[in-house]
């Protein structure tokens, strides 16, 4: 079934980068409309794609509005399963660590260092670095583990990372505050900001908690002392000889 090509007539007649890719993914698309089936199940579905971009040509502000809406919110969804799909793929080299004979063989730090050169070749062939794969999973975790709620991510992967830093009860405190820390209006400023002031502030008793040990120590040391003359006193007192009636 051939696809219907639909024309846009365009307000502003300049041609964007945008337009220009829409319209490259647009032609693929009619292209493959004419393949065999066999074919077309090999190649890539693209038709997300095109609608995601093509609607960005329209001349509507409320439909622009309605799909940068739309997309943005797409985004969290987006990164979420990226992280789950990488923890997939940590589990598939866990069960051939324990299924491979020749691994189970390894010594234990030799497993591991297997286990990390397997999932360093699985990253170099993702559009993304280590580091970038390393926070969606841990994004992606934190969800699963239940320390954080969908409704608490922000839309942005690597502010929800920032988030997965702060510690159990640094996270029920945020809950409590209105500070825009957590939620899809939380900001990766806001969050190290709050992670700055509570760690500071925690710092800050720790040192009022180490200045007060050390006053009681310094007194105990004093007692000791005291308590080591009355005994030293005691025992010369008890080598005199009592007189006798």
């Amino acid at each position: 079934m051939a696809i219907e090509r639909i024309s846009t007539v365009s307000l502003v007649p300049q041609k964007s980068p945008m337009r220009t890719d829409a319209r490259k993914i647009r032609d693929s698309a009619y292209s493959e409309a004419d393949m065999p089936p066999s074919a077309v199940e090999r190649l890539p579905d693209r038709r997300a794609d095109t609608i995601a971009i093509a609607r960005f040509e329209s001349d509507d502000p409320d439909k622009l509005v309605a799909e940068i809406k739309s997309l943005w919110n797409r985004a969290q969804e987006q990164f979420l399963a990226i992280g789950h799909s990488l923890i997939s793929a940590r589990k598939l080299i866990d069960r051939q660590m324990v299924n491979d004979p020749t691994v189970q063989g390894m010594q234990k730090a030799d497993r591991r260092a297997w286990g990390e050169a397997e999932w360093n070749k699985f990253v170099s062939l993702l559009p993304f670095s280590r580091g970038i794969a390393s926070q969606l999973e841990q994004v992606a975790r934190a969800l699963d583990g239940g320390r954080l709620t969908r409704e608490e991510l922000p839309t942005n992967y690597s502010v929800a990372y920032q988030l997965t830093t702060l510690s159990d009860a640094e996270i029920e405190a945020a809950r409590r505050v209105q500070e825009g820390i957590m939620g899809p209006t939380a900001t990766r400023a806001k969050i190290i900001a709050y992670k700055k002031r509570l760690r500071e502030a925690a710092m800050d008793r720790i040192v009022v908690i180490e200045q007060r040990r050390a006053r009681l120590l310094e007194a105990m040391e004093r007692i000791k002392q005291e308590i080591e003359d009355v005994e030293r006193e005691l025992a010369i007192a008890s080598s005199e000889e009592i007189p006798t009636a």
